[in-house]
């Protein structure tokens, strides 16, 4: 099943309303990983966003999951990215 690179970009303005949403943001993302849906995901240690590698059908799928995302839902990542990845080596190829 193809893989997709998730890219949140998150604002300053939000970091508040974000840490607020976090534990239901997480335990989403927990479940999602446990489902393999979602084969790894973890913020930029910039705290300006996310990457999320996503297994799915299509781009329209993967956006769909995405869309489920309690920071989604919330507003609270104002843009995303989605582009299918190819891995040629490692752990994910």
């Amino acid at each position: 099943m193809p893989l997709f690179a998730v890219t949140y970009r998150y604002e300053a303005a939000q970091t508040d309303e974000r840490e607020a949403n976090k534990p239901a943001h997480r335990e989403w993302l927990a479940a999602r990983v446990e489902a393999g849906s979602i084969r790894t995901v973890g913020p930029f240690v910039d705290g300006s966003g996310a990457l999320l590698l996503v297994e799915a059908d299509d781009d329209e799928a993967a956006r769909a999951l995405i869309a489920q995302d309690p920071h989604y839902v919330r507003g609270v990542v104002p843009e995303i990215t989605v582009r299918e990845w190819l891995p040629v080596f490692g752990a994910l190829a």
